[in-house]
């Protein structure tokens, strides 16, 4: 099989034989290390990674391959380890050895969701290493770059969403980790930080002098915004410089009442009429969640504007999926991005406040057609 481009074999995702019954429970759960690269590897957390085995999986794979030598496992009251994440990054050095960083597994609410801060080196022989850290040396870290400098002597860790307690807007987390001693130090920067930032993309210089970030969120006093501007971090001095100031026009219209959003069902809904008996029909249901039949023809034209404007296929554009739809009106890109609790409007140029006014009012009009309630316009400085 295949997990993200990467091949997964088999075998690999099933216990061996070195995975007995005691192990499994005793190495079932997430945990900490107690102090800096404990090493910390074992049978069970190898097996888990090498197959990209996710705790529930792990428990019925592991009950099915010993059957009644090991009956029920019971779910741990804390999270359980698990070899497939989120946000957790890659970088492969030159001497074969690769190294996994951190991520998450599961969302908030689930009993397994656990971000780690943890350290999986596959060395180039196929033997895997896992170190941990204390909280104290290395917070919990997700969503971040990793990115080799002075010739893989060092991998510099960059960003992160992490646990809400951890997060501080306005200050970027920094970590170098020594690919030598396998020590993880937090850096402290100077300059003009992005800010607490996560999911974006880092890039070494060509002259490996600094570290070139953009895209991704940015933490704000109202929540997590997408970043429109690139940053450079100095190696030589760990000093950031903003790159560009991007004045771009930004709004968002959610529901008054802040509920979640229901354009996926509405999504599901067009997918089954244009796709007669596939089984994904579920008007009934969203029926009964708006209050009303659902308003398709305000659905398929959220995205239309009444103006003179081009449709742009998302496969001319990088990175899209269904939550993001692009038009272009008098030159200027506009994105619309369905954010689950509210649909964010970025305007990449500069149109006059006329359209961008008609922009909002359009979209607004709509999504309380589509929702069935009142709406709100909010701008974004």
């Amino acid at each position: 099989m295949s997990l993200d481009g990467e091949e997964i074999k088999e075998e690999d995702r099933e216990p061996g034989p070195e995975v007995t019954p005691k192990l499994f429970r005793k190495w079932q759960k997430a945990r900490r290390g107690s102090i800096v690269a404990e090493d910390m590897t074992n049978p069970v957390w190898a097996w888990l990674f090498r197959g990209r085995v996710d705790p529930y999986h792990a428990n019925e794979r592991f009950k099915s391959r010993l059957g009644k030598i090991l009956g029920s496992v019971d779910f741990p009251d804390e999270p359980r380890w698990a070899g497939c994440r989120m946000g957790q990054s890659r970088t492969e050095l030159a001497d074969g050895r690769v190294f996994w960083i951190a991520g998450e597994h599961e969302d908030y609410y689930d009993p397994d969701f656990f971000i780690y801060n943890d350290l999986i080196i596959e060395h180039g022989d196929g033997a895997v290493q896992i170190l941990g850290y204390p909280e104290e040396a290395f917070r919990p870290t997700d969503f971040h770059t990793a990115t080799a400098i002075n010739g893989g002597k060092e991998i510099l860790i960059i960003g992160s969403i992490g646990y809400p307690d951890d997060r501080e807007v306005g200050r970027t987390q920094v970590y170098s980790l020594n690919t030598d001693t396998l020590a993880i130090e937090e850096i402290s920067t100077t300059g003009s930080p992005p800010g607490w930032i996560s999911k974006h993309n880092a890039q070494l210089t060509e002259d490996a002098s600094a570290i070139l970030v953009s895209g991704g969120d940015l933490l704000t006093e109202d929540g997590f915004l997408e970043n429109i501007d690139d940053w450079s971090l100095s190696l030589a001095d760990f000093s950031w410089t903003r790159l560009t100031i991007r004045n771009w026009t930004r709004f968002q219209v959610a529901r008054c009442d802040q509920a979640s959003l229901h354009l996926w069902s509405y999504e599901m809904r067009k997918f089954a009429l244009d796709h007669p008996g596939a089984g994904f029909d579920r008007e009934a249901d969203l029926a009964d969640e708006i209050g009303t039949e659902p308003n398709m023809d305000a659905y398929e034209s959220l995205y239309r504007p009444q103006m003179t404007h081009t449709s742009l296929d998302p496969q001319d554009e990088c990175d899209e999926d269904w939550r993001t739809k692009r038009i272009d009106v008098e030159g200027v890109h506009v994105r619309y991005v369905d954010n689950m609790d509210h649909v964010t409007v970025t305007i990449e140029g500069n149109l006059d406040r006329t359209i961008v006014e008609a922009l909002a009012e359009d979209l607004h009009a709509k999504l309380a057609l589509v929702e069935n309630a009142e709406c709100r316009i909010k701008w974004i400085d």
